[in-house]
């Protein structure tokens, strides 16, 4: 691609609204201040009839809308090196800088001439909120559970060329997009996995910043292969205390619970040498310390301490009979302490 002698290429178009134009324009509401729903759109993609184009910019393009420039959706940096800057190419609205009236308006595309050949297109559109793309998905975009459920089926299906069978495939039910638990399942025809993303916040998310990829397999999933999953719907409304389901290969499910958590207390009883308890039961160990934790058991060695003592003088003085008194031996002990004597 050439970067000197660059040459600037215009296309000019000159065209005049219907009155039933400008009466769709002027009496449509306003998504915001200025900004009607009834638009005025410019398109440009590459001249190429062989497929579906989708919207492409030419380099160091600039639109004229009448006497002013129109701004234009510029590049979004990257984060990873090495990798160049992406520039959104959607639709440019042009409403609001035309004549709304039977005066003719011009239209001036200018651009950098590298050899490639684009297409320009105006519409007279209608944007829609993602409330009302919603309501228009519930309305005609929900997948039959039957056929839901033979789709689970197809998936799970032993691979002929495989001679591993899949038994089962996990499907959760939490949204990958916001990490919350699914109300209105989601995914696109074309996607190759069951797991389903939350629709509501999905077209959300588009309508702030246009991508229609797929969270999950980061494809593109835009709104017209949009589809609700009618089988995991039903799921959801039966399965209330689980966030992970399991099919099965005959197209049933059954939920995955969390395991509980397993007690730090101790299972088994703990014999505590030295108790004065002489009924010979064992004591009930106490798991509630300082800030919940387990308080851990002390053999106390000290407490029958004057019975072994009193026992020792008996044995001393049946000696004594034999071979006279002898001093008797101390031991000091501390608080908490067992000194070796």
């Amino acid at each position: 691609v050439p970067q000197n002698n660059e040459k600037l290429q215009e296309s000019p178009c000159i065209f005049a609204l219907t009155p039933r134009q400008v009466e769709l324009i002027r009496n449509s509401r306003e998504l915001q201040p200025g900004v009607k729903s009834v638009q005025v759109v410019l398109r440009i993609c590459y001249t190429d009839t062989s497929s579906p184009q989708e919207d492409q910019y030419p380099p160091n393009i600039a639109v004229k809308v009448n006497h002013s420039y129109c701004s234009v959706p510029g590049y979004y940096p990257s984060n990873k090196p090495g990798v160049e800057p992406k520039r959104p190419c959607r639709p440019i609205n042009l409403t609001h800088l035309m004549y709304l009236s039977a005066a003719t308006n011009r239209i001036t595309v200018t651009w950098g001439n590298y050899g490639k050949s684009y297409s320009v297109g105006l519409y007279l559109v209608r944007q829609m909120t993602s409330a009302e793309l919603l309501q228009r998905l519930k309305t005609i975009g929900i997948k039959h559970p039957e056929l839901c459920k033979a789709l689970v089926k197809e998936k799970l299906r032993l691979d002929p060329d495989s001679e591993i069978a899949t038994t089962g495939v996990r499907v959760s039910l939490i949204c990958p997009l916001v990490k919350m638990r699914l109300s209105v399942p989601c995914r696109a025809e074309t996607c190759a996995h069951l797991q389903c993303f939350d629709a509501v916040f999905y077209l959300q998310m588009n309508e702030k910043k246009p991508t229609w990829m797929c969270p999950v397999c980061d494809k593109p999933a835009p709104y017209d292969q949009l589809i609700i999953d009618g089988l995991l719907s039903k799921i959801l409304t039966e399965c209330e205390d689980a966030d992970e389901i399991e099919y099965l290969v005959d197209g049933s499910w059954c939920p995955i619970r969390a395991e509980k958590e397993r007690s730090c207390s101790p299972q088994c009883p703990i014999l505590v040498l030295g108790s004065s308890d002489v009924n010979g039961l064992l004591p009930t160990p106490n798991g509630n310390g300082e800030n919940g934790k387990a308080t851990a058991d002390v053999v106390d060695l000290t407490l029958d301490s004057s019975s072994s003592e009193e026992e020792e003088e008996e044995d001393e003085e049946e000696d004594d009979d034999d071979e006279g008194p002898q001093p008797k031996r101390r031991c000091s002990y501390e608080k908490g302490l067992v000194s070796a004597c």
